[in-house]
Parts: structure tokens; sequence; C-alpha cells
């Protein structure tokens, strides 16, 4: 009840904003759906000319993610709000696209959001993003997460597509092999070279995907381990490596705000696949593979 309350308290203020731009054209267009991903419910409750040459619009939507489902980053928002109602959603700014902020559950607190890095939303927190900030949402609890979103968009334009979710992404991975003795404390990645074959067999998942993917959907090159075919947008996959080439027993990924490695075989990777291609390398050291 409480957070019914919050998550009010930060709507009311968008409702009048968009009652006001939109007037009589919100109770009009209400029950519209705009074209929606899978898993994605996308109500559209107004849209209205914005600007002096009208070719902008304002438009109001509800969306409705179910448990699993994600929203990519879209180009189309000019500028956009969210404010999530109910459920748990994970928010990813794509790094180098613009900016955003995240306000606390009635009007506590404000913070930029970090890019590459992705950021729990509870009810009632709201995120607001500029002109050219690229933001993916997936559904991050176990029941529906519910959430309204105001945006400037393109007119007639749709903000989610289904076609965000063509298969088109590829991702590799490159292993190096360092020199024996080399650990991760004394690292000098010019002194590892690619090797001949790839050194760890390596799966990839993410939430994304039906399954994990391993060595049978992948093609193997030389050193280089490629999977081709990955659902568009940008969302997080999970590197691991499931076994290690006779001699060798770890290895290491540069780590940023867009690669965290999770445990001894997993590494987290943020990944859009606009990119031509994106290509991971992972550094290998000899050791005792006998456990891999």
């Amino acid at each position: 009840m409480v957070r019914r309350f919050l998550v009010m308290v930060m709507v009311v203020p968008v409702l009048a904003l968009s009652a006001a731009l939109l007037g009589e054209r919100v109770l009009a267009r209400q029950g519209d759906a705009e074209d929606s991903v899978p898993g994605v419910a996308v109500e559209t409750l107004g849209r209205t000319p914005v600007g002096k040459e009208g070719n902008d619009e304002l438009v109001l939507l509800r969306v409705t993610i179910e448990p699993g489902a994600s929203l990519p980053a879209s180009d189309e928002p000019r500028a956009a709000m969210i404010i999530l109602e109910e459920g748990r959603v994970g928010i990813t700014l794509e790094p180098a696209t613009g900016r955003a902020s995240r306000t606390l559950a009635g009007g506590t607190g404000s913070a930029p959001l970090p890019a590459g890095a992705e950021t729990i939303l509870a009810p009632g927190d709201a995120v607001s993003a500029g002109e050219g900030a690229r933001l993916a949402l997936h559904n991050a609890g176990d029941g529906e997460a519910m959430l309204l979103y105001t945006a400037v968009a393109g007119s007639g334009d749709s903000l989610f597509a289904a076609s965000a979710q063509d298969a088109s992404g590829i991702f590799s991975v490159e292993t190096f092999a360092c020199p024996e003795g080399m650990t991760l404390a004394t690292l000098e990645t010019d002194a590892c070279e690619p090797s001949a074959e790839s050194l760890v067999q390596w799966s990839l998942d993410s939430d994304q995907f039906d399954a994990a993917l391993g060595a049978d959907e992948a093609t193997v090159t030389g050193a280089t381990t490629t999977w081709q075919g990955l659902p568009s947008g940008t969302y997080f996959v999970e590197l691991t490596a499931e076994s290690f080439a006779m001699g060798y027993g770890d290895y290491y990924i540069p780590s940023s705000n867009q690669v965290t490695r999770q445990d001894e075989r997993t590494t987290r990777i943020y990944f859009n696949a606009a990119r031509a291609h994106q290509s991971i390398n992972a550094y290998v050291f000899a050791g005792d593979s006998a456990a891999s």
C-alpha cells in the first residue's frame, strides 16, 4: 500500500503533464497497442504532435513485461521518462549513447545512471533519459513488471518494434596463450600470443537465449570461437569456460564497467548486437586442467 502511494506521488506530475499536452486525444486513443516484442504488452494511452513542425509526438504508454522478457535498447525515443509501478526491472544505459538519471521512489534522491551496468528499479523509482540515451530493460523479478513510459518520438513511429528480436548478432572470443609461470599478478598481455587452437571450450548464455550455446552451436577457427545469429538488441551474456586444453587451467578477460568476472569459470559481458562484430580476448594461463 505504501509503495502504491509512492508510485502515485511520482506518476501524478507525469500524467498531469501528459493530459495537458494530449487533452482529449488521450481518451480517444486508449486501448491502442504498440508493436511489441515477445513477452511484452504495450498499451498506447495517447499520442499528440509536439514542436513547431509537428514531426515528433509525445507518447504515453503502459508497458507490462512478463518474467524473463526484455525490451532491447531503441534508437527511436528522443527523450523518455520511465516510472515503475509494479515488480522489479533491470535497466541498462548503453555506453556512449547519452545520459540518464534515476530518482528513488518519492523523489527522495537522484543520481546518474551508470553506463554499461545494470540498475535494479523498485516500485516508485523513475528514470529520465535525454536525447540519444539507449536504455535496455528486462524483468528482474518472478512476476509481471508494469511501468509507465513517456517519450518523445518520431510521428507515427513505434518505440518497440518486433523486428528488434531479429537474429543478427555475432560474438567471438579468442584465446591467447600466456608464458608458463605467468599468473594474473604478473600478467603482461603483450607477452601472450594467439594460440594455434582454442585453449578453452566455451559456452555462452543469456536470458535472451532459449538455451545456453556451446561448441556445437559455434564456429571454431584456430584460437577463435564464434557464435552467430544472436538476438538483436543490447543485453548481458555469460561466457563460461567449460573445460581447458591439457596444461591450462585458468583464464583472464580484462574487466570494465561492461565486463565482470562472476566466478572461477564465468564472465558477464555487456553485448550490443548492433555492432558489426563483438570480440573478446581471453588470456589463458598454464596450470592443472585435471579439474576441468
